[in-house]
C-alpha cells in the first residue's frame, strides 16, 4: 500500500494535511490539498534559496538504490545485527556480553558492550575478534555502491540543491552514511565536490573546505564554477584509509587496510569530536548558526546525539533559520523526541519549521526545479554599471 504524503506546518492551519489521495468527490479536501502542496512548494524554495543551505542526510536517502548487476542494496540496522548473529565469534563471546542487550538485537548495544569489555580485557581474543569481524561486517555491508548502481535520485536531489546561483553560499551537505551515493551521483551530474581532500588530493587536509572552483576564459573576469557543493562525511566513509598518520582516499572499490568509520556503538559521540569528524561536526554547528540558513533533514531518525544536539540548539536559538524535516516516520508512535518536540513547536505557530511524512524520493519530486538562470543573477546584472554595454 503506497503511503500518502502528509505535512505539517503553519501553513497547513498546524493540521497534518495530505498532498494526495484525496476523494475527487470531495471539493474542499482538493482545494486543502492544492493548498498545502503549493504552499510546501514555496517553502521549500524559500529553504533553497536561503543564503546558506545546509542538507543533512540519513539513512534513508540510500535505502532505494538499486544495482541491476547486483541484489546489493542499502543495509538497515536490522539487516546488519542479521549478518554479526551468524558470525562464529559473536557465538563465541554471547554468554560473556549483557543477556538483555543481546535480546534486544540491537547491534549498537551489543558492540558497545563489547568494546567496553574489550576495554578492560584488551588481551580477550575472543572479544577482539568478534568486534573485528563486527565492525568488517559493517563496512562490506555498506559498500553497496559501485559503478552499476542507480543513483539517478541523487543526482536530481544534487541538481536541485546544490545548483544555486553563485552569489549564494555552496550548499553544504552532511551524511552519516558511509556509502559512496553522492561521489557517484556526483561525477555523473558533472558536480565538483569540496569534500575536504583538496583538488582531486588523497589525504585529507581540513582547510580544502576554504578553497573553491573557479572558470578562467581569455579576456574574462574569474568566475565561480556554477555546480559546486560541500560534501561532510560525519560518520566517514568506505573509501577512506589511516596511512602514514594521515587519511587518505583509497581509488577504486578495494577495502581500506585501516578504515575510517565511526562504527555504530556509543562511542559515536566521544569519536565525532576527534578529527577528521571534529573538522566535520564543527563546521556543521557553526553552518546552523548562520543568520539565513535553509535546513533540510532527509531521512536521519534523530537517533545520534551529537548531531541532534546542535540541531535543537539551533530550533531554539537561530530565528533566521528555515527547516524541513523529512521521514516516513514522522508521526510514528516510537519517534524520536525530537521529531515530537518540533510538532509541538509548529502547533504553538512556529512557522520556520515543516515536518513532511514521507521518504527522500518523495522530497526529490516536490523540491522546485531550479530555474535556467536565477532571478537574483539576471536583476544584478540589469542594475550593474556595466549593464548594456556588453
Amino acid at each position: 500500500m503506497t503511503q500518502i504524503v502528509e505535512v505539517l506546518s503553519g501553513y497547513t492551519k498546524s493540521v497534518w494535511q495530505g498532498l494526495g489521495g484525496a476523494d475527487t468527490t470531495d471539493l474542499d479536501a482538493i482545494a486543502a490539498q492544492d493548498v498545502a502542496s503549493r504552499a510546501l512548494r514555496e517553502e521549500l524554495s524559500l529553504i533553497t534559496n536561503a543564503e546558506n543551505l545546509v542538507v543533512l542526510a540519513g539513512l534513508g536517502t540510500s535505502l532505494g538504490i538499486t544495482n541491476p548487476i547486483t541484489t546489493n542494496k542499502a543495509p538497515k540496522m536490522s539487516d546488519l545485527w542479521e549478518a554479526v548473529e551468524k558470525l562464529a565469534s559473536f557465538s563465541a563471546v554471547e554468554s560473556v556480553l549483557s543477556a538483555e542487550l543481546v535480546k534486544e538485537q540491537n547491534l549498537e548495544h551489543v558492540l558497545s558492550d563489547a568494546q567496553a569489555r574489550l576495554a578492560l580485557s584488551p588481551k580477550d581474543s575472543d572479544l577482539e575478534t568478534f568486534v573485528h569481524e563486527a565492525e568488517d561486517v559493517v563496512w562490506r555491508s555498506c559498500s553497496f555502491v559501485d559503478e552499476h548502481s542507480d543513483v539517478e535520485s541523487h543526482e536530481l536531489f544534487l541538481r536541485k540543491v546544490a545548483r544555486r546561483s553563485t552569489r549564494l553560499q555552496r550548499t553544504q551537505l552532511f551524511t552519516t552514511n558511509y556509502d559512496l551515493a553522492f561521489e557517484v551521483a556526483a561525477r555523473r551530474a558533472r558536480f565538483n565536490v569540496i569534500d575536504g581532500f583538496g583538488y582531486g588530493g588523497q589525504e585529507f587536509d581540513g582547510a580544502s573546505f576554504d578553497l573553491d572552483y573557479v572558470r578562467r576564459r581569455p579576456h574574462e573576469p574569474l568566475a565561480l564554477e556554477p555546480s559546486v557543493f560541500h560534501l561532510l562525511k560525519l560518520h566517514g566513509s568506505v573509501d577512506w584509509d589511516v596511512a602514514g598518520g594521515g587519511i587518505r582516499k583509497i581509488p577504486g572499490f578495494t577495502k581500506p587496510a585501516n578504515p575510517v568509520l565511526i562504527y555504530p556503538s556509543s562511542a559515536k559521540y566521544q569519536l565525532s569530536y576527534q578529527q577528521p569528524y571534529l573538522e566535520f561536526m564543527s563546521r556543521f554547528q557553526i553552518a546552523l548558526r548562520q543568520p539565513d540558513v535553509g535546513l533540510i533533514v532527509v531521512g536521519f531518525g534523530f537517533n545520534d546525539d551529537h548531531l541532534v544536539a546542535p540541531i535543537e540548539a539551533a530550533l531554539r536559538s537561530n530565528i533566521g533559520l528555515r527547516a524541513v524535516v523529512v521521514t516516513p516516520g514522522a508521526r510514528d508512535s516510537k519517534r524520536s523526541k525530537t521529531l515530537a518536540w518540533i510538532e509541538a513547536l509548529i502547533e504553538r505557530g512556529d512557522r520556520r519549521l515543516t515536518l513532511l511524512s514521507g521518504t527522500y524520493d518523495d522530497l526529490v519530486k516536490l523540491l522546485p526545479d531550479i530555474p535556467a538562470r536565477d532571478e537574483r543573477d539576471a536583476h544584478a546584472d540589469r542594475v550593474s554599471p556595466n549593464a548594456g554595454t556588453r
